[in-house]
């Protein structure tokens, strides 16, 4: 017998068997979107055929907004459409990585200036310093150009040469050919410049270095061993790992940051959707740890996704203590998804982050729980008003300029408090400082983070809504002024709508938002109500 002739139909018979098990399945999915996508068309239909401004009819912003519509349903923040015009931007900010001069860039006084060039970049190689003012891009006047498109003019394809002409501070003005690259925008940083390197150094003496993570992105790992390798080798006895107002990135950076000051143990978990099977863990490994120096991570409630990772598994596996106010609660695994013939792109959660210790980082509207937490007696709080006056200082050292000799060559307590106005880093060093010393850690700050997070909301909230009403006081004067001007040219005063009150409710608030009493409005009429005070407490309230 010949056995092709014995596999060959068993085979056929098998395959006709699994196609006719997955045809009707494909089928019925096939068709669910063909009914999903009914009453799409024929609205479209409709339009286009009968609106009455023909004009107004794009079939490309009718399909993003459907798609943007789709999503908005979902009640997800995280999970977005990126339109193909936008691609190159969503690179930039999810890589970290575009071709131009590199530039920081702002707009001072309409004027577009130079706030500081990159590190390596091609402006820094060819002279561009902090404070140039940009006149011309490619000999053409930038004067009265909106930021973006100036951005745009100075971006392009890698080894393209773009020709500037910038004012220096002294009023000298000079031209620029620089060659565009790929730019790698540097997440970590100092605590301040010397030239075109940073300082690292808070306490001298005893051996303690501060590093900020302003993001994760694909260089964040290698930039961070090089800049603790450097500080190694000068001997380094403490650290602080300032991962305040940092909005994440990707999980493999995450998880490859803890690594590298965890030997064992447990770094995160993801738990996906129901029905999707097990939750995946990521652990940790001894090659490659750090040396184990005493560690401070510092977090605030812009500290998110990645940065909530690498927090909750270096405290949860009792690495390190964790100081400032609780994390953002940012929790959710994003999936990017190209869409086919480059209709744009779909980034989207797939899944939760849960910490060693179990904790779900992610925050609904209803959570009591979420992120990351400060220990106790590391709570440490700054108002809105000291953080704006921190990056306000913070910024002044960060701008890459001839090194200044007189700053000295580390920055201690007193450089913090008094240039950089930053009292969490003040209460870090105080900490970190004292565990070298003592071998404990001491108590700085508080220990309820939640009472911390919801009176920081809770006050933003009572503030925002006093600029509302504010702003509703600036019209009702306006609309008064109106009412006068009109009376006075002899027309009749323009009334809001008379509004029916019967059996209308009251709701009373004290100056911090705590709800007083709420009453039921006995009168039709408003006014009558509030003069004979007849109101009526709604469910027994006094």
């Amino acid at each position: 017998m010949n056995l092709k002739s014995v596999i060959a139909p068993t085979l056929l018979a098998t395959v006709s068997a699994a196609l006719l098990i997955q045809l009707p399945i494909a089928i019925a999915d096939r068709t669910d979107a063909y009914d999903f996508l009914d009453p799409v068309i024929d609205v479209r239909q409709i339009l286009v055929r009968d609106f009455v401004d023909a004009a107004k009819i794009d079939d490309q912003a009718m399909r993003q907004g459907m798609i943007e519509g789709m999503i908005e349903t979902l009640g997800d923040p995280y999970t977005v459409y990126v339109p193909p015009a936008d691609r190159t931007d969503f690179d930039k900010e999810l890589r970290g990585t575009y071709v131009g001069i590199g530039c920081e860039v702002n707009m001072v006084e309409d004027q577009l200036t130079i706030i500081s060039p990159m590190d390596g970049s091609p402006a820094l190689e060819v002279g561009v310093m902090a404070g140039d003012v940009v006149l011309e891009i490619e000999g053409q006047s930038i004067t009265g150009l909106p930021i973006d498109e100036c951005i745009n003019r100075l971006m392009g394809e890698p080894g393209t040469n773009v020709r500037i002409k910038v004012r220096h501070l002294d009023g000298a003005k000079q031209e620029y050919t620089i060659t565009r690259r790929r730019i790698n925008t540097r997440t970590v940083r100092g605590i301040r410049r010397d030239g075109e390197n940073w300082n690292y150094c808070v306490d001298e003496k005893l051996g303690l270095s501060y590093v900020r993570v302003t993001q994760f992105n694909d260089s964040t790992s290698s930039e961070l061993l090089e800049a603790l390798d450097s500080l190694q080798k000068r001997g380094l006895n403490g650290l602080i790992l300032d991962l305040r107002d940092n909005p994440g990135g990707g999980l493999t950076v995450a998880t490859q940051m803890a690594d590298l000051f965890l030997n064992a143990g447990n770094i995160v978990s993801i738990q996906p959707r129901p029905g999707r099977g097990e939750a995946a863990q990521f652990s940790a490994k001894a090659p490659g740890t750090l040396p184990d120096f005493p560690l401070l991570v510092m977090i605030n409630g812009q500290s998110a996704s990645a940065s909530e990772i690498v927090s909750g598994a270096l405290q949860d596996n009792g690495r390190a203590k964790v100081l400032g106010t609780r994390s953002y609660g940012k929790g959710s695994v994003q999936d990017v998804r190209e869409l086919d013939f480059n209709r744009g792109t779909l980034k989207f959660t797939t899944a939760h982050y849960h910490l060693p210790s179990g904790r779900n980082i992610n925050r609904d509207d209803d959570s009591e729980i979420w992120g990351v937490d400060p220990d106790p007696g590391m709570v440490v709080a700054m108002s809105d008003k000291e953080l704006l006056e921190m990056f306000r200082a913070r910024r002044e050292f960060e701008i890459i300029r001839a090194a200044d000799p007189s700053i000295g060559s580390c920055a201690d307590v007193n450089f913090i408090q008094e240039k950089l106005k930053d009292n969490q880093l003040v209460k870090a060093v105080e900490a970190l400082r004292a565990r070298v010393e003592s071998g404990n850690w001491p108590a700085v700050g508080g220990d309820n983070a939640a009472v911390v997070a919801f009176d920081t909301e809770l006050k933003r909230a009572v503030d925002r809504r006093g600029q509302i009403l504010e702003a509703l006081g600036g019209i009702e004067d306006r609309i008064s002024q109106l009412h006068q001007q009109a009376a006075e040219v002899g027309k009749p005063p323009l009334l809001p709508p008379e509004i029916d009150l019967q059996d209308g409710t009251l709701t009373v608030r004290d100056k911090l938002g705590n709800v007083v009493g709420t009453y039921r409005i006995d009168a039709g009429n408003l006014e009558l109500a509030l003069d004979t005070m007849r109101l009526t407490p709604v469910d027994g309230e006094k």
